[in-house]
């Protein structure tokens, strides 16, 4: 038995445009407005994090709760997955792994995310970012890979002891990812599938 670990914004799932439209209506309620392009470069970050960063002396707190509040009540907007998850998770599947998501979402926001995709994993951990996502990885046994849109995800595999593959569906590309620490990256995760027989152990 091995574990693939997975990020989930912009990995296994597009939820940008929720975020975004969760985090102006945030804004909007404490009096702020803030343009796309500024939340943009922080997607994947802890949302009251990028409140802090983009509006300087925010209440970051009463921003979180109106978030929440926003994005788990928003019917409307879609969540696709992104191409290739479903067929990697199987992949990963019939080969005799476990797929596992660690993510910077609040837990009750990432199962809910995770369910409303219907993707087939083992575990969902959330409110993890950076380094503190491979403490979450290290729950699990044989982690053989972390595979992430994200240049923290590097710093997640590092501290889990294993490879990150970079995906170039987020707002890093391929530069910036192998600059962080990414030993391979790909441009789907269809192309992952190619990878299992040199991640899953023999």
């Amino acid at each position: 038995m091995f574990t693939i670990g997975f990020d989930l914004d912009l990995t296994l799932i597009d939820s940008r445009q929720r975020i975004l439209t969760a985090a102006q209506r945030a804004f909007a309620d404490l009096g702020h407005t803030v343009a796309d392009a500024a939340l943009l470069p922080h997607m994947g970050v802890p949302i009251d994090d990028v409140a802090r960063e983009v509006v300087p002396g925010i209440d970051a707190e009463r921003f979180l709760l109106r978030y929440r509040r926003h994005y788990d009540t928003d019917e409307a907007t879609p969540v696709p997955v992104l191409p290739g998850a479903e067929e990697l998770l199987a992949a990963i599947r019939s080969a005799g792994g476990t797929a596992v998501v660690v993510s910077a979402k609040q837990q009750a926001a990432a199962e809910r995310a995770v369910a409303d995709a219907g993707l087939d994993v083992t575990a969902v951990v959330g409110e993890h970012f950076g380094e503190r996502k491979g403490e979450a990885l290290r729950r699990f046994e044989n982690v053989r890979a972390y595979v992430g849109d994200h240049v923290e995800d590097a710093a997640a595999a590092r501290a889990a002891g294993c490879p990150f593959v970079g995906v170039t569906t987020g707002e890093f590309d391929e530069a910036a990812l192998l600059r962080a620490g990414a030993t391979r990256t790909v441009g789907n995760l269809a192309l992952v599938v190619d990878l299992l027989p040199e991640l899953a152990p023999a």
